[in-house]
């Protein structure tokens, strides 16, 4: 059986999980922090920068959120959330990489002090709004949003749910800004994909994680 060491409040371990539940595979889950958080070694033998998630699968392990998601439409190919047409399959990578690096690579700047209680990072402050609202102008532009990202229901919607739900909060709480104000069609879609079954468990299992972790902070 596939086991995944991951986060169930991280956005990356939550897409992982996601994709899964949605292909109806068995997995093992084992909560595990990453190294960056546990100062726990043992982690580097099967991630070498520490980070989650991971895969196990027959004693080898992939790191990589988009190798794990690759590895999984290989090796399960019954429930396919990436078309095998060429075109599709590219636009599908496409909005996964617009959303990973004009949107959410840019709001995790903001997370320690959104999430974990930590300093506001005020240097570069406003290029990294610019940058996000590029991101969202482009990624309104590409994606399909009727309802899907693409044509279907595909990787490049679970990156989507995964990366602004934190964006979104990031530019709430940093800027006074409610994006899907000004990206309408964007939070349609989004609150179509939201609605699946699958979301509403993952957004509820963040919920309860970020709740213990607000306590923690607060002893």
């Amino acid at each position: 059986m596939i086991k995944i060491y991951g986060l169930k409040v991280s956005n990356f371990s939550s897409m992982v999980r996601f994709a899964l539940m949605e292909k109806n595979i068995e997995f093992e889950w084992i909560e595990t922090f990453p190294f960056s958080m546990s100062g726990d070694k043992t982690i580097l033998e099967k991630s070498t920068n520490g980070a989650v998630p991971i895969l196990e699968y027959n004693g080898q392990f992939i790191s990589e959120t988009l190798a794990i998601l690759s590895f999984l439409e290989k090796k399960f190919p019954d429930i396919k959330l990436i078309s095998d047409d060429p075109l599709e399959h590219a636009k599908t990578i496409e909005i996964i990489k617009i959303l990973e690096n004009y949107i959410e690579t840019p709001a995790r700047n903001f997370y320690p002090f959104v999430y974990f209680g930590g300093e506001k990072q005020e240097d570069n402050i406003d290029q990294i709004k610019e940058t996000i609202n590029r991101g969202l102008n482009i990624l309104e532009k590409k994606a399909s949003l009727s309802p899907f990202m693409v044509s279907k229901f595909t990787y490049a919607d679970i990156y989507a749910s995964m990366s602004l739900f934190p964006a979104k909060a990031v530019c709430e709480k940093v800027y006074n800004w409610h994006i899907f104000d000004d990206f309408k069609k964007l939070g349609e879609s989004i609150a179509n994909i939201n609605s699946r079954e699958t979301a509403k468990i993952i957004y509820s299992d963040i919920e309860k994680g970020m709740e213990q972790i607000q306590k923690s902070l607060n002893k």
